[in-house]
């Protein structure tokens, strides 16, 4: 129980880092692809951008999201 509340409270944190670090069109684009599943295109489309520059959006603040917490979630 402590173990997945401490992991729940880690990853909360970091997703504030990176919602603080990435421009505001970044942030949401990765949120409404990867975590409420949109397709690229729509989202794109929505924010005025390419679909490749979502999913490069995505692949950025993921890889970032990895390294914040690659040492506080060390299995």
């Amino acid at each position: 129980f402590w173990e997945t509340d401490y992991r729940q409270q880690v990853v909360q944190r970091a997703m504030q880092i990176m919602q603080a670090e990435f421009s505001e069109k970044v942030w949401q684009s990765c949120w409404q692809h990867i975590v409420l599943s949109r397709p690229a295109a729509d989202v794109a489309a929505e924010l005025g951008i390419t679909a490749n520059a979502v999913r490069v959006y995505s692949s950025r603040v993921l890889a970032r999201l990895r390294t914040e917490l690659s040492d506080l979630l060390d299995d």
